[in-house]
């Protein structure tokens, strides 16, 4: 039972009626449709006809329905105890489903053992990585082909890079693709993304993140590439002990916060660098190569927007940080005041990046270089778990992502993504009852993305009044447990 989320009283066989159809795949809207529900799954879409003896009916007359959003990368398990106020702020935005990015044995056996919290409304977590890959468990070769295997062992669906060398990333790729498990994350700095492509990585996060990606789209790459130093990392030990997984992340967690903090001028300068020299055809070159090898990307533009402009008041003075944990907030404001304390050249430097993580974007969709949306939420600085999906959905669009492209990115291609195409993901007989009704075309703008009416979450329905008072009871309690 949620400490936030009450039981739905809606469930059992709901019919939306009369609502205009959406199809992702396609772009269609079909109007004056019947949504039938029952256990959990669409039974039928059809042309609207008698109310249905015995079901509820949701009025959907001058709406449009979508499948619910799915979050590509989130960190809702790195914190159990504020997990139910995550899944509530979740719910309430219409995300029924993410990708965890870190794991532990115990997450995963947890999960195994079919004993993760699942509380009322809660999302389906559709994959999980166990340890990130670092110097505490892939400081060596040797340790990152250990660490992919023992994660292949414990059931982990995917294996992520956190902080590698361009060494100890290699081996790690090449087990994973021997064992055939995906491996994805954080490109090290060393690392020309042509080469990680061509050796098979699944998914590259936040555009890089920092400088990597954009050194291949630069035309003094060389002079660009040898700039971008690794960054020195946190003193974390190489022993392995007991309790070492908590220790790592508790070493890292002020730079997990807002890794931007820790920029140096010599990263600063390579930033501007890169940006000064950007080659547009170069870039292209690089999307192609992306769109060959099925390279995808998470670009995660709110969290790169939250690092880069760390201190911004839209993001100190964010009113919906009132459903945040207190302590969570304490650490926020620590890293944002850290942030203003950045020499001018570097902050402008992170600054000025911003357009160029647009201008990339932009490239990678014309191309159609795959991509899916996430967030980065829980954990990192200035993030609103579920509201984040939205505000990502409005840097898509800044960037210049059209809305058909953007409602893709969290419904079909997430499926496609995660190896699920046509399991989720549409309005359809067969599919998992999870959708959002909508009162705007999410096909003219992508704010109708955010104009919900009503979630359905595995069968049950929330109206927006419900929805609301979910939100009420966060705000009342954030963080309680």
């Amino acid at each position: 039972m949620s400490r936030y989320v009450e039981p739905s009283s809606v469930n059992g066989r709901v019919v939306v009626r009369d609502v205009t159809v959406v199809d992702p795949l396609d772009g269609r809207r079909t109007p004056g449709q019947d949504v039938v529900v029952e256990g959990g799954r669409i039974s039928s879409v059809a042309a609207t006809g008698a109310p249905a003896s015995g079901a509820h009916v949701v009025e959907g007359r001058g709406r449009f329905v979508v499948p619910a959003y799915m979050d590509m990368h989130l960190h809702a398990l790195n914190t159990p105890k504020h997990v139910d106020g995550t899944y509530a702020l979740m719910l309430a935005n219409g995300v029924v489903g993410f990708r965890q990015m870190s794991g532990n044995r115990a997450l995963l056996k947890s999960r195994s053992l079919g004993t993760l919290p699942q509380p009322t409304g809660a999302p389906a977590l559709k994959a999980t990585a166990g340890d990130l890959l670092t110097p505490l468990n892939a400081s060596t070769t040797d340790g990152a082909v250990r660490a992919v295997r023992e994660q292949r062992r414990d059931g982990a669906d995917f294996v992520k890079a956190g902080m590698t060398t361009r060494e100890t990333f290699l081996a790690a790729l090449k087990e994973a693709n021997r064992l055939g498990i995906r491996l994805g994350g954080h490109l090290p700095a060393d690392l020309d993304p042509r080469e990680a492509a061509r050796g098979g990585v699944w998914s590259i996060e936040h555009l890089g993140p920092g400088v990597t990606v954009f050194a291949a789209a630069s035309s003094k790459e060389g002079e660009v590439r040898a700039t971008n130093a690794a960054r020195k990392l946190p003193p974390i030990p190489k022993v392995r002990i007991p309790g070492a997984d908590k220790l790592a992340m508790k070493l890292i967690k002020g730079m997990v916060t807002n890794p931007a903090t820790g920029t140096s001028e010599t990263e600063a300068h390579a930033y501007k660098l890169a940006d000064g020299s950007y080659d547009q055809q170069k870039a292209e070159e690089l999307a192609a190569l992306f769109v060959e090898h099925t390279t995808w990307q998470c670009p995660t533009l709110i969290r790169v927007h939250t690092q880069q402009f760390g201190d911004s008041p839209a993001h100190t003075q964010d009113p919906r940080r009132r459903y945040m944990a207190s302590e969570e907030l304490r650490t926020w404001d620590k890293s944002s005041k850290k942030f203003s304390r950045l020499p001018d050249v570097t902050r402008d430097a992170l600054h000025n990046h911003w357009a160029a993580q647009l201008r990339m974007t932009k490239t990678f969709a014309d191309a159609g270089v795959p991509m899916v949306a996430g967030t980065d939420a829980c954990g990192a600085a200035g993030i609103i778990p579920g509201f984040a999906l939205h505000d990502e959905f409005d840097h898509l669009a800044e960037a210049g992502l059209d809305p058909l492209t953007i409602l893709r990115m969290t419904t079909t291609e997430a499926a496609r993504f995660l190896g699920e195409e046509g399991e989720f993901g549409q309005i359809a007989a067969g599919m998992p009852a999870d959708l959002v009704l909508l009162d705007e075309d999410p096909l003219e703008g992508h704010t109708a993305l955010r104009r919900i009416a009503g979630v359905m979450r595995d069968g049950s329905w929330w109206s927006r009044a419900e929805l609301d008072a979910v939100l009420e009871r966060v705000a009342a309690k954030p963080g309680a447990h």
